[in-house]
């Protein structure tokens, strides 16, 4: 029995980095199971799998193997891992069990419009919930689904140590990817605020930047758990957050409720009230994100066992 997990070829996001990271996993528990397959997606769908693309330099670390023989690989004692956004694959695979990773919720939505929603009630064998928001999606999609959580964890650079409290910049943090339009009126309502655009930061600036900040606002869509705002918090930031996609459960962005704002834009004199308050009183703010720190903290270990669970399955069915 081998794992084969699918990844978009050359794309270095959450998606294919937490498609890497159980690949390691599932070799560290049993060497040579786990394989990516890449996939081309300048290519029409049936002829962008097994893209021959090395892993991305960012990903070297999990020290991951590639096919590009799909089809060899394509028997019934073998399983493959799809992410949402590549369900349209999925009739390609005729042989073999079939797993979907809900890692985003709403790309699948969007790459789709839900037309493929009876074919994957009949064709995948087990869901995996990146979110709470994803298996409440499915749970609700395709009632009596097979499904297990399995999430990720951030990389390891985050939240090693906290920059002390007094020693930080009244600077707000923010995704200029996501939810910029939201974001936009109370940058100008508070543009007594420092704001910096988190873009084409590597690892170690990134960790810079969020020690030296007190604020990360995110007002995009949260199509699943994400990873910025957990970096954000990780190194000390506090978190603002919309209460649109994952953003709306409390198991997947745990900060008290009076940090998520249902809609924004409704809500400017409370959110610039809120971010004077973290800056003259940061140390009081933080503090009340430690639970969240905590979690965070812990999802490798989580994730870990959740991959252990999930080979077990795949062994047994």
């Amino acid at each position: 029995m081998n794992v084969y997990i699918l990844a978009p070829a050359n794309r270095t996001s959450g998606g294919p980095e937490l498609a890497h990271q159980m690949c390691h996993r599932i070799n560290e528990l049993s060497p040579g199971t786990a394989f990516m397959i890449y996939v081309d997606l300048n290519r029409p769908v049936g002829e962008d799998l097994g893209a021959d693309a090395p892993a991305p330099e960012a990903y070297a670390i999990y020290d991951t193997e590639h096919i590009t023989d799909y089809a060899a690989a394509d028997t019934p004692d073998n399983v493959f891992v799809f992410p949402e956004g590549l369900t349209l694959s999925l009739p390609f695979i005729k042989n073999a069990r079939k797993v979907l990773w809900w890692m985003s919720v709403d790309n699948y939505i969007i790459s789709t419009k839900e037309t493929n929603l009876e074919s994957i009630r009949k064709d995948v064998s087990l869901h995996l919930y990146q979110s709470y928001y994803s298996k409440d999606y499915v749970e609700n999609k395709i009632p009596n689904a097979n499904g297990m959580y399995l999430s990720d964890y951030i990389n390891d650079a985050h939240g090693q140590f906290l920059f002390p409290a007094h020693l930080r910049q009244d600077i707000a943090l923010y995704n200029p990817a996501k939810g910029y339009n939201e974001l936009k009126p109370l940058i100008d309502r508070a543009s007594w605020l420092k704001w910096i655009a988190l873009t084409g930061l590597d690892v170690e600036h990134m960790v810079f930047m969020m020690q030296n900040s007190k604020i990360y606002v995110d007002f995009g869509e949260h199509p699943g758990k994400d990873r910025i705002p957990r970096e954000a918090a990780a190194n000390g930031c506090c978190v603002i957050t919309n209460k649109k996609g994952a953003a709306a459960f409390s198991k997947d962005v745990p900060i008290p409720d009076n940090y998520k704002f249902e809609v924004p834009a409704d809500s400017l004199d409370e959110l610039d009230s809120l971010l004077h308050d973290i800056c003259d009183n940061f140390k009081e703010h933080q503090d009340k994100f430690a639970d969240y720190r905590k979690m965070i903290a812990s999802e490798k270990s989580s994730f870990e066992k959740d991959c252990d669970k999930f080979l077990e399955w795949c062994k047994k069915n």
